[in-house]
């Protein structure tokens, strides 16, 4: 796709967001992803990294710690007493039906044929049906044994299953549906087709219900027992390098699993065994799998097998961190008051994406255009610590001017202000003016707020008229005067607004473009000798506008 671009930036200049755990396993029989020859490079160069501290696997804070403690834990360096008598302490002797975690496929396939034959004596066995292309008719024929070397496929040569079995899923075979590579339950029949002995389909029902949910409502059930049950058919997947196919189910058995495959995943219980672990960071993902200390059960345990590898760090520690202290959040902070301005086109649709990106900024108001809220409250737009007032279209005209009648019956627009908990204000009543605005009076400040929203089909000139007469009354409120919003009228090619307020000694303090199409309609005009003002652009993700963040400095 990014090739299909003619973009030969790196990835085709589209944004790259890239998470995981460096700590956790590489790819199996590859190079991790930080090591020299695998694009080191693009790590410093291209990606800034930020370290995400909130642990939501474990809630037990000692053991969420004791993991974090391992997960950096050098080799041959001794563990923390208290963290070495806890792990011990999980070394019960007691034996577990939970699900196993080994280091080898040896050790899993023995655990899995011991548990199949206790669990499942009536168990059977089928091959894979292996094709190959057939160079007279150019179709594919069954083999009669299997491909000699079948490396491109996960699909196993021979399947061991039965009534009661536990099976894994080996592939992606619908994700939407839940039915992913890794997600577990118990075989509950097996269906063969006559004169064959190739299942026709297996049913499982899976740990989690949510699984296969649509798959089985479009299924046919054979009885009620199976209601809760999944079918699953056999899969075809490309096995050799030549093309040759494969075609099995795509379960395995799987009362033990390698740790490689247990990565991702998050149990209530575990058996972890210590024996044969030889790689960094394998002890570390077995033993933070599960979600709590009592689940957790340990074989063989051997501290000398927790550890990682110590060029990690030293990897994570060169790239550039995304947050950097930043003068322009000290400044705000420092700020006698702050006000970040937005269009933010609907605030019932975007009301946690706007509390979201100005949580950071803690803004003592918040200006929002295009509320598209009807009313002049609503419980559903409140953010926590704010009160919030609303202007909506349908009271900002009264004139029976043709252009403007027909933005009252308009479901659009509207301005609204949040005030922080805290801040004394109190809301202007301006005259009649046709304008879709609110103006505030921050009391201890003496600073007098006007936000606007101009719709675009708004005449220009009629526009003026009326800003002016609202300029008329707010002139005799206060000295410092601010009036924001967005003006649907692009300073960067020319704007008779801007001559307006400039003409009665306004500044636009605003200096970037506003929008993604690289305009700049939102607006803030200031008149005032008690305070230093600056604009600041932020970039916002739920809007074509980005947010405007202004403090004010006293002098």
């Amino acid at each position: 796709q990014i090739k299909q671009t003619g973009n030969f930036s790196p990835y085709g200049n589209v944004s790259v967001v890239a998470v995981g755990d460096f700590f956790q396993l590489p790819p199996v029989k590859g190079k991790p992803l930080y090591s020299d020859g695998v694009g080191s490079s693009i790590w410093t160069d291209l990606f800034k990294v930020v370290e995400l501290t909130e642990i939501v696997r474990q809630k037990d804070a000692v053991f969420s710690q004791l993991l974090n403690r391992i997960r950096t834990h050098s080799k041959g360096q001794p563990l923390l007493p208290e963290d070495l008598q806890i792990l011990k302490t999980c070394e019960t002797g007691e034996v577990s039906s939970a699900l196993h975690i080994f280091a080898t496929n040896k050790q899993v396939n023995e655990h899995n044929i011991i548990q199949l034959c206790q669990t499942c004596p009536d168990y059977i066995s089928f091959k894979a049906k292996d094709y190959v292309n057939d160079k007279k008719t150019g179709k594919l024929k069954l083999l009669e044994g299997n491909h000699a070397r079948a490396s491109n496929t996960n699909l196993a040569e021979e399947l061991l299953l039965g009534k009661g079995a536990r099976v894994m899923l080996c592939k992606n075979v619908d994700v939407a549906d839940g039915l992913v590579n890794g997600v577990c339950g118990i075989v509950t029949e097996i269906i063969m087709q006559d004169n064959d002995t190739f299942p026709k389909k297996v049913y499982v029902q899976f740990d989690d219900h949510r699984v296969g949910l649509q798959r089985r409502k479009t299924s046919q059930s054979l009885s009620s027992n199976l209601a809760g049950s999944t079918p699953i058919e056999p899969e075809e997947e490309r096995a050799t390098v030549k093309g040759g196919l494969r075609r099995q189910f795509p379960l395995k058995l799987a009362w033990a699993v390698t740790v490689h495959k247990v990565q991702g995943l998050t149990l209530e219980n575990a058996v972890v065994s210590f024996r044969k672990i030889f790689a960094p960071g394998q002890a570390y993902v077995a033993l933070s799998r599960v979600t709590s200390l009592s689940g957790l059960t340990i074989q063989d345990f051997d501290e000398k097998r927790i550890y990682c590898k110590d060029d990690i760090t030293v990897a994570v520690n060169d790239m550039t961190p995304f947050l950097t202290p930043n003068s322009q959040f000290d400044r705000f902070n420092s700020s006698a008051f702050t006000v970040f301005l937005m269009n933010v086109q609907s605030l019932n649709r975007h009301v946690k994406d706007l509390a979201f990106c100005t949580q950071h900024l803690q803004p003592n108001c918040i200006a929002v255009t295009e509320t598209w809220v009807s009313t002049d409250r609503s419980d559903a737009v409140q953010i926590d610590g704010y009160s919030f007032y609303n202007c909506p279209r349908g009271l900002a005209y009264s004139s029976t001017h043709e252009s403007l009648i027909a933005f009252q019956e308009q479901q659009h627009g509207g301005v609204g202000f949040y005030t922080a908990d805290g801040v004394a204000f109190k809301m202007l009543q301006a005259p009649d003016v046709n304008l879709e605005s609110l103006v505030y009076s921050f009391v201890n400040l003496h600073i007098v707020l006007g936000l606007i929203y101009r719709p675009p089909l708004y005449p220009l000139s009629l526009f003026k008229v009326n800003l002016t007469k609202l300029l008329d009354w707010l002139e005799l409120q206060s000295e410092t005067l601010v009036l924001m919003g967005d003006f649907n009228d692009d300073i960067l090619k020319s704007s008779t607004i801007l001559k307006l307020l400039t003409d009665r000694g306004y500044a636009q303090i605003v200096k970037q473009p506003t929008t993604e199409k690289g305009t700049l309609i939102d607006h803030i005009y200031v008149k005032s000798n008690k305070y230093i003002t600056e604009a600041s652009v932020i970039p916002t993700y739920f809007s074509d506008h980005q947010g405007i963040m202004c403090d004010f400095t006293q002098l």
